[in-house]
């Protein structure tokens, strides 16, 4: 834990500071709690999911990810739900400074910092940002993420909408939800046009719970128009079983977090991902199992 943080009164003044406000009281309290967090370090990237930003402002979840994504909307920050990794702009800018010398200590300091952070998808755009104020000489590539960097959170209905309009021109057909919160199941004749395969049925059933929709109807139709564009039903059913364990290793199972099934199926291709989940350096993985202790205590008298 840092003993102290740098918070400049441009933080309150300045362009960021007026567009913060203007997002509302969540976005500012979660962008100086992205300042000051105890789980921060000088660079202004690490690793903090949001249950933390819920427990430790006193937001609660939804107050937390509704900062967040204000916060991102305002520019002060990045954030990628994957590796669950942020990265404040220009946080080590007033943690470490400006401009400094080639042989000032600070910036070995950065640089030492810098090569140990887990992987995420801000490394090359740190690089970029600070190479000459710090003067780095490594550049870390940052490599590809299911999600992008800083698409911000709540995009995935977005994107989801995006892709079943990709689907549309596949399937030569039109919306993928029946209208007006109709169901499939609740209307025989839409039910007989999306009779369920046996191989969809299956992957379905292990698919990963999430919080939130998750139409089956329009996964199915994704499904289908991956089928038809040339994937295979075990390539698909192989994804979701990858995508799965990654879920519950990562602790997202039964969140809002979880992708619905139609963006995964969609034409983004995420069931081609490996989704192979790394513990951040310095964090136990909870689903790892601890060795017993064997050793007996001194003093021990059988």
């Amino acid at each position: 834990m840092r003993d102290y943080a740098t918070v400049a009164p441009q933080f309150w003044l300045g362009k960021t500071g007026r567009e913060l406000r203007r997002q509302g009281a969540e976005a500012q309290v979660v962008s100086f709690y992205l300042m000051t967090s105890p789980h921060a370090n000088m660079l202004g990237l690490y690793y903090l999911p949001i249950l933390y930003i819920a427990h430790e402002t006193g937001l609660g979840l939804e107050g937390a990810s509704k900062g967040l994504k204000s916060s991102i909307e305002a520019g002060f920050c990045s954030y990628d739900e994957d590796t669950e990794m942020v990265w404040v702009h220009e946080m080590a800018a007033y943690q470490v400074g400006k401009a400094l010398k080639p042989g000032d200590n600070r910036c070995a300091g950065v640089r030492n910092e810098y090569a140990s952070i887990p992987e995420n998808p801000f490394l090359s755009l740190f690089y970029e940002r600070y190479k000459t104020d710090f003067h780095l000489n490594l550049k870390r590539e940052s490599r590809r993420f299911s999600e992008g960097a800083s698409k911000g959170l709540g995009s995935q209905d977005q994107e989801q909408d995006q892709e079943q309009d990709q689907d549309k021109d596949i399937l030569g057909h039109g919306g993928a939800t029946p209208p007006d919160g109709e169901s499939p199941d609740d209307n025989p004749s839409a039910k007989s046009k999306n009779s369920y395969t046996e191989e969809f049925e299956q992957a379905w059933r292990e698919y990963p719970r999430r919080a939130g929709g998750n139409s089956k109807a329009d996964a199915f139709k994704a499904w289908s128009a991956r089928i038809k564009s040339g994937a295979t039903a075990q390539e698909l059913t192989d994804g979701v079983r990858r995508y799965a364990e990654y879920v519950t290793a990562a602790g997202k199972l039964n969140t809002e977090y979880v992708k619905q099934a139609s963006t995964f199926f969609g034409p983004s291709k995420h069931y081609e991902e490996p989704w192979m989940f790394v513990a951040p350096a310095g964090k136990r993985d909870p689903n790892a199992i601890s060795q017993p202790d064997k050793k007996i205590p001194s003093g021990f008298r059988g």
